[in-house]
């Protein structure tokens, strides 16, 4: 079985993801239903702190296919080393890989790509292994990457909450109940957007707000060889 497996906390990676199952005609699993062995895996995630989400290593490393695909959204910031750290983890040979610039998960722009570039899909297809070249990050990318969010973003509950829980059973690391969350979170926003009564929300420090409006990464970056 082939298919595409998205890990996406805010849309966009899921919208990436349901642009590739459609081109390759795969099937389109989320990653927590993802027990299957596959012939061909896609991997669509989200570039945090310029890596891999740190809740998807346990997810990486028991992927187990023929070939492997690995397809990170960046949000137009610095992609990081995202690609490299997350093919040392797969099972099976890295037949194809890209960094994908989305909307920032704390920016309102709500960019997503309507299209990917065809030499992308063919490679998917082709079993030649890629190599993953290592890039840089910015000095501080790796320094505690979850206390760091804790400063830079804070999540509000306000007086819509019902107490439904529905955010504490859709976060990634168990980080929140009925609103609250507690020091696990990585502020990747899934309950923000997940919450049906639109009850919870986020600030950013100023020094964030300052980082990302300078920020301008469009680049896809596509690895075929």
């Amino acid at each position: 079985m082939n298919a595409v497996i998205y890990c996406s906390c805010t849309g966009h990676s899921k919208a990436v993801a349901e642009i590739l199952a459609a081109r390759l005609e795969y099937a389109l699993v989320d990653y927590t239903a993802a027990t299957e062995d596959y012939s061909t895996a896609v991997i669509v995630f989200p570039v945090h702190c310029q890596s891999y989400p740190t809740f998807l290593k346990n997810f990486f490393k028991s992927r187990k296919a023929k070939r492997v695909a690995l397809i990170a959204t960046y949000g137009r910031a610095d992609a990081g080393n995202a690609i490299f750290e997350a093919a040392k983890l797969v099972g099976g040979a890295v037949v194809a890989a890209a960094y994908i610039p989305v909307g920032h998960c704390y920016l309102s722009d709500g960019y997503a790509p309507t299209e990917l570039p065809q030499k992308l899909i063919e490679k998917i297809s082709d079993p030649a292994p890629v190599k993953i070249p290592k890039r840089g990050k910015t000095p501080f990318a790796g320094f505690l990457p979850s206390l760091r969010s804790r400063f830079l973003v804070r999540i509000k509950r306000s007086e819509k909450c019902v107490g439904c829980n529905i955010c504490g059973n859709v976060c990634p690391v168990g980080a929140i109940e009925k609103g609250k969350p507690n020091a696990k979170c990585v502020r990747c926003l899934k309950c923000v957007v997940s919450c049906p009564e639109g009850a919870l929300d986020f600030k950013k420090a100023r020094v964030l707000t300052r980082y990302l409006e300078k920020a301008n990464f469009n680049e896809t970056i596509i690895y075929l060889k």
